[in-house]
């Protein structure tokens, strides 16, 4: 994976990463889930992002994101 991400580019950040490298889930997730989840990490990886933007922007309220994020265990670098 980071292989490939380096032939992106000469720097490698959160946004080179696949979502499931910040995703902790328990459990096998649903192919909904995993895109659920994915779109989550890419809204909250996105230079200068906060919650709030990430929930507007996926049209959802800030706590169904919270609860999505413990949900999945997503772990954004940088962010508690």
């Amino acid at each position: 994976m980071v292989r490939d991400a380096v032939t992106r580019g000469d720097v490698v950040d959160a946004r080179h990463l696949a979502a499931e490298v910040f995703g902790g889930a328990t459990r096998r997730l649903t192919r909904i889930e995993t895109i659920e989840r994915d779109e989550i990490v890419r809204c909250l990886i996105e230079p200068g992002a906060t919650v709030n933007r990430a929930a507007a922007e996926l049209g959802m309220s800030r706590a169904t994101i919270y609860r999505k994020i413990s949900q999945y265990g997503i772990r954004v670098p940088g962010r508690g």
